[in-house]
């Protein structure tokens, strides 16, 4: 019997989210009836008869007994709109009582006096704020002298102590950055005292350096990083700013440990600790985003631009109330909200240009906002318009017979060249409701539009034979034009809020999330001129040329095509999830810890629709002469080709749409096209978990367990073909899974010192197939004896994880750390090529996504970040920002002959960051350097068949220079070496070399804060 069904999963939704929304009602209530403004002048009335005015004028509903000692005593008072808190304050307390809210009621009650109170206890809550502009302070450390209480501030710089003795009592503030500062308090029972904690810069006395800018968001990420549960990095808003990257993929290749795949010279895919992004979840504030691929789990996160967010994490070890699917890691992004009293105005315009496709660039963003006592908003809006570029030249290869002797020679050339337009709309807001310092209830949402249109031109050289090693015969030379856009949206709306009751803390969250993926605009013409003889010429095998003896090989009069491609390609990931975390504080002993358990559910829906059409011109054929572009390239690759004379496939496009009736679809390109890769779907997961906080001494440790089930349905095609390649018919399919697991965790911190921490950490997490992994779709090709088909008996791959980090934080701003990570992988997912044996596919080539043995990925990581203040003169300005990321693989797959251990694709074994800066009287400069080592990108059956993608370093600069206190200029350049990516075969043959120029942008930047 199943104890969760997808049918039942909105119904325990909707039921969590009316329980969770009691706490808070309950606490408005309170704070309501206690906020409630009242007026009223006495003149020597018993108390007694001034308590039944007010009920009587206000409906408050006091209940007391009448032989309450004081209320027989008169009283005066003259008071108008104040609380009825301070109004009974000033009528009970001289007079020997007190009050409490009893179910809606006011409770007169009798005063306890600390003698007549075993230990007698009040309450503390405050701000800390840094000087010289009172900005508050997260993540500092509060500590009573003498005990083992303490605590840290929030994201708002606010700290709260529930029960703390009555009488004198010192506190110990410390903050990376800040000199540590005590303060005296006096606490009174059953009353909460209120500090303000301004603390004072320990770097503002040096000339020209302060604690504002990149300082003050780096000191915010490392005082996160020092007090976490958990190992993970935090890169600030302003710390971003700091490095030319529009985008939060282009952002993340700065963090150690991280390295990023790229997409036309843009990084795209995340890679933590060597594991592709499939193995790492990425988020919004604490919520899985979204899928924006075709089909897969993956987020673009080219998608969000830099300067929209707060900050990003990135958490290497998982804690249970975290989403177990992190085996690589998690990225967290954390969006802007303003600080208490905190007026937020920002604002941003910038205009570049990309030298390689010659066009300018433009880039605009304003945010603002404000946090008054109960409310705060903000509203921001950024938008960019970039333009990118792409020369390519690819290189595959076959076995050819010259001069009797069989061997590898070239057989295609490729030269492709992109010229792309990026548009990129982020609209963020956030409302929030305070009914006390310790409650809030909010509103939040954020669209993210990522728009880009590809113009592609390509000519295609195919060799038919070998006279010699240097000619060729029966050359084929195609010129390709192609028109395609993508459209990759995220759209997130959170309701959610924290309240207390007692010392119990409740966290609360619904978010509905939408991701998009949609390609409406694909046109495709290809024109084809064959018979062609040529000399060839490798004195450069990067960039082959061909000496042709015709006057003019690429005359469009004599290329022709009789058939036009156009498609539409589009999925759409949708889900509901409503997050629950209790937290409770409890003391073991001296010792202080909090246990915390909730749990997560989502209801998910994905779908994928995919029209493919190729449409043949009943008679006759098209002339390339008719139809042609003006894009020309003299200078494609670096001088290499004089590229011209595409076709303009969207010109293509508007004869057919003038003229359907001259042209005929083929059935067979459809239907292979389209329904195997369509398919609709639900997913849902429940998750729970408990987990524990103990700090003994210098030691914390975090522990406990998370169990995560997963369903799902889903419904595609299997597709036939017969002996002759000819499309036969098409069948639904459908599947209905689960799979479940426990996943364990333990996190331990101990400190050496105040800023020195060893840290460890044996964690189990999880990886999902992708949703059509897990599709029951089959495209039968009898002619070949081969089927493609997906896996809906996958299973979620496992992993236990071990880390131990060293981290040492500087007083002048900056950390040193070192650590080493393995991670045991069990049913890795992977692309598998087998032959069938028995069943109805017997003796079949089955390509298919399948659970494999297990795979092993170890390394370490060293970073050191540091504002050197320490130095003399002008010196102390200077900056260092370096980390190196060394990973190892193993893992075992089928090969041609028999089994062999390779690396995991996607791992860069080497990977690192090398930044100088500068920052002084206003400037801030660096040079920086991302670098990666050769690395397999693709597998193939022999091991000299493998493709591996060489190493490379990239440089890049940016300034900024303050013009008035708010307002900066800023300036930043990419690419300055313009560095090629370039992917080789494993026996050294070229295959692919890409070059993408240099771009940049100047702007001014005005902010409040």
């Amino acid at each position: 019997m199943k104890l969760i069904t997808k049918k039942s999963i909105p119904i325990i939704l909707g039921t969590m989210f009316l329980f969770l929304c009691i706490p808070f009602i309950s606490q408005a209530r309170y704070n309501g009836l206690l906020n409630k403004e009242i007026s009223i002048t006495v003149a020597n009335r018993p108390l007694r008869m001034v308590l039944e005015k007010i009920d009587e004028d206000y409906q408050i509903g006091f209940i007391y007994n009448n032989q309450l000692p004081g209320l027989k005593n008169d009283v005066s008072l003259s008071a108008s709109k104040l609380p009825l808190s301070n109004i009974l304050d000033r009528l009970l307390l001289p007079n020997g009582l007190d009050y409490k809210v009893v179910s809606g009621q006011v409770a007169v009650i009798q005063f306890k006096k600390a003698t007549d109170i075993p230990t007698a206890t009040g309450s503390l809550s405050g701000t800390v704020t840094g000087l010289p502009d009172n900005m508050p302070l997260p993540y500092a450390t509060v500590h009573f002298t003498g005990s083992d209480k303490y605590t840290l501030t929030d994201e708002q710089g606010k700290f709260y102590f529930p029960a703390v003795p009555a009488g004198p009592q010192t506190l110990l503030v410390s903050y990376m950055g800040y000199e540590p500062l005590e303060k005296k308090v006096d606490i009174s029972p059953g009353r909460t005292a209120v500090l303000k904690i301004e603390m004072a810069s320990t770097v503002s006395e040096l000339e020209g350096v302060t604690i504002t800018g990149i300082r003050r968001g780096e000191v915010k990420a490392l005082n996160s990083m020092k007090n976490a549960e958990n190992i993970k990095y935090v890169m600030s808003q302003e710390q971003i700013e700091r490095f030319p990257d529009l985008t939060v993929s282009e952002s993340l290749q700065r963090v150690p440990g991280v390295a990023v795949g790229y997409s036309y010279g843009i990084p795209r895919d995340i890679i933590i600790r060597g594991l592709s992004q499939d193995l790492s979840s990425m988020t919004l504030n604490g919520t899985r985003l979204p899928s924006t691929g075709a089909g897969g789990r993956d987020t673009d996160l080219n998608g969000i631009l830099a300067n929209s967010i707060e900050s990003i994490e990135v958490i290497k070890t998982l804690t249970p109330d975290r989403d177990a699917d992190g085996t690589g890691g998690a990225v967290n992004i954390i969006t802007k909200s303003p600080a208490k009293d905190e007026k937020l105005f920002d604002a941003k315009l910038a205009g570049g240009y990309n030298g390689l496709v010659n066009k300018a660039t433009y880039d605009a963003g304003l945010t603002f906002g404000e946090r008054k006592e109960k409310t705060s908003y903000i509203i921001g809006a950024s938008y960019a318009r970039n333009w990118r570029g792409e020369d390519r030249v690819e290189k595959d290869y076959n076995t050819y017979t010259v001069n009797g002797e069989e061997s590898t020679y070239l057989s295609n050339l490729d030269l492709d060249g992109y010229e792309i337009k990026r548009d990129n709309l982020a609209i963020n807001g956030e409302f929030k409701y305070y009914p006390n310092d310790r409650s809030e209830l909010y509103l939040r949402g954020s669209y993210n539009l990522y728009y880009e249109i590809q113009n592609r031109l390509e000519r295609i050289f195919n060799i038919g034979e070998y006279t010699s090693a240097d000619q060729v015969e029966d050359l084929r030379i195609t010129q390709s034009g192609n028109w395609r856009d993508y459209h990759k949206n995220l759209l997130q709306a959170s309701l959610g809020g924290k309240s207390y009751i007692g010392d119990m803390k409740l966290n609360y969250d619904l978010t509905l999330s939408l991701g998009k993926y949609d390609q409406p605009i694909y046109y495709s013409a290809a024109f084809e001129r064959n018979g062609l003889s040529a000399g060839l010429n490798l004195q450069n095998p990067i960039t082959p040329q061909f000496e042709f003896g015709e006057a003019d090989p690429y005359d469009p009069g004599e290329f022709t095509t009789s058939r036009y491609i156009n498609r539409h390609d589009k999925s759409l990931d949708r889900d509901g999830q409503l997050t629950l975390n209790i937290n409770k504080p409890y003391q073991l002993g001296r010792h202080k810890g909090n246990v915390k358990f909730g749990g997560r559910g989502k209801l998910k829906y994905n779908d994928r629709s995919r029209n493919y059409f190729l449409h043949d011109l009943d008679e006759g054929n098209f002339v390339l002469s008719d139809y042609l572009s003006d894009y020309t390239k003299e200078d494609h690759y670096q001088g290499a080709y004089n590229m011209g004379r595409f076709p303009e496939a969207e010109a293509m496009e508007e004869y057919y749409n003038q003229h359907p009736e001259l042209f005929s679809d083929n059935e067979t390109y459809t239907r292979q096209n389209t329904d195997p890769d369509s398919f609709e779907g639900t997913e849902y997961l429940a998750a729970a978990y408990a987990m524990t906080e103990l700090n003994i001494d210098q030691l914390q440790v975090i522990t406990g367990i998370r169990y995560e089930k997963t369903g799902f349905d889903y419904q595609g095609n299997r597709v036939n073909f017969d002996d002759q390649g000819n499309y036969v018919s098409t069948s639904p399919a459908s599947t209905d899974r689960t799979f479940d697991g426990w996943f364990p965790s333990i996190n331990l911190r101990y400190a050496i010192g105040d800023r020195t921490n060893i840290r460890g950490a044996v964690t189990r997490s999880l990886s999902r197939p992708s949703y059509y992994d897990l599709v029951p779709w089959e495209e039968v090709e009898t002619r070949r004896s081969r089927v493609k088909m997906g896996n809906p008996d996958l299973t979620q791959s496992t992993a236990v994880n071990y880390d131990i980090l060293f981290e040492h934080y500087f007083k002048s701003v900056g950390i040193l750390s070192g650590g080493v990570f393995l991670k045991n992988i069990n049913d890795y997912i992977y692309e598998s090529s087998y032959v069938q044996e028995g069943g109805t596919y017997d003796g079949y080539t089955v390509n298919q996504t399948v659970n494999g043995a297990n795979a092993v990925a170890r390394g370490f990581e060293l970073a050191w970040q540091q504002q050197l203040t320490f130095l003399p003169g002008v010196w102390n300005g200077l900056g260092v920002y370096a980390n190196y990321t060394y990973v190892n693989s193993e893992f075992e797959i089928p090969g041609a002959q028999s089994t062999r251990t390779v690396k995991l694709p996607e791992m860069r074994p080497h990977v690192g960051n090398v930044s100088i800066s500068y920052e002084k009287f206003g400037f801030s400069g660096r040079l920086s350097m991302y670098f990666y080592g050769t690395f397999n990108a693709e597998l193939a059956e022999n091991p000299e068949n493998d493709l591996q993608e060489k190493g490379r370093k990239q440089l890049d600069f940016s300034a900024s220079q303050q013009l008035t206190e708010r307002l900066s200029l800023f300036i930043g350049v990419n690419n300055l070496t313009n560095e090629p990516i370039s992917d080789i075969y494993r026996d050294g043959r070229p295959q692919n070399d890409a070059v993408y120029g240099r771009w940049g942008q100047v702007g001014l930047r005005f902010k409040t804060y």
